[in-house]
C-alpha cells in the first residue's frame, strides 16, 4: 500500500505565495489571461471532457464561461498555455474598484475581474478581500469551489 506524506509550509508571516493551505492545479488557457485574472472552467470547448481542461477570464455576462475555479498565477497570451491557478487559499487578485476588506467576492461582467458580491447575484461566492484594493489589485482568500 502506498503512503503519502503531505508537508506543509508553517512560516506564520510568509508571502501569499507560500504554501501555507493553499491549493495550485494546472490547466490550458483557451485565450489571453492575465495574472491575477479570476478564471473559468470553458463551457464552449467542443468536447466535454476538454472543459474541466480548459479555462478563460470568468465573465459573469455568460453561462458557458461563468464557471469559476480560482486566480490565475500565470498569464497566457492565447490558446494553449499552461497556467497555474489557485484554487484554495491566498491570491493576490484582480477586483473591482471598490473592494474593501471583509467583502464577498463573485465574478464580474468586467471579464477576468472579481466584483462585490450583493444578495440580488445569482453566481457564487469565489472568494473573500483580504484587504482594500490597490489599483484593482487585492490579497483574497479563494474558497475551494473546484
Amino acid at each position: 500500500m502506498a503512503t503519502t506524506d503531505i508537508i506543509n509550509y508553517m512560516k506564520p508571516g510568509a508571502d501569499v505565495d507560500s504554501m501555507n493551505r493553499r491549493k495550485v492545479e494546472s490547466f490550458i488557457s483557451a485565450g489571453a489571461i492575465a495574472a491575477n485574472d479570476v478564471v473559468s472552467l470553458d463551457g464552449n470547448q467542443a468536447i466535454d471532457a476538454d472543459v474541466a481542461l480548459y479555462i478563460v477570464k470568468a465573465d459573469s455576462d455568460t453561462a458557458e464561461t461563468n464557471i469559476p475555479v480560482g486566480i490565475a498565477l500565470d498569464s497566457a497570451a492565447g490558446v494553449g498555455e499552461i497556467v497555474r491557478v489557485v484554487v484554495r487559499g491566498i491570491a493576490e487578485a484582480n477586483v473591482n474598484g471598490a473592494t474593501v476588506a471583509g467583502n464577498s467576492l463573485t465574478t464580474d461582467a468586467t471579464a477576468g475581474q472579481l466584483g462585490v458580491y450583493v444578495n440580488t447575484d445569482t453566481t457564487r461566492i469565489v472568494a473573500v478581500a483580504l484587504e482594500a484594493d490597490t489599483a484593482n489589485v487585492a490579497t483574497v482568500y479563494v474558497y475551494p469551489g473546484y
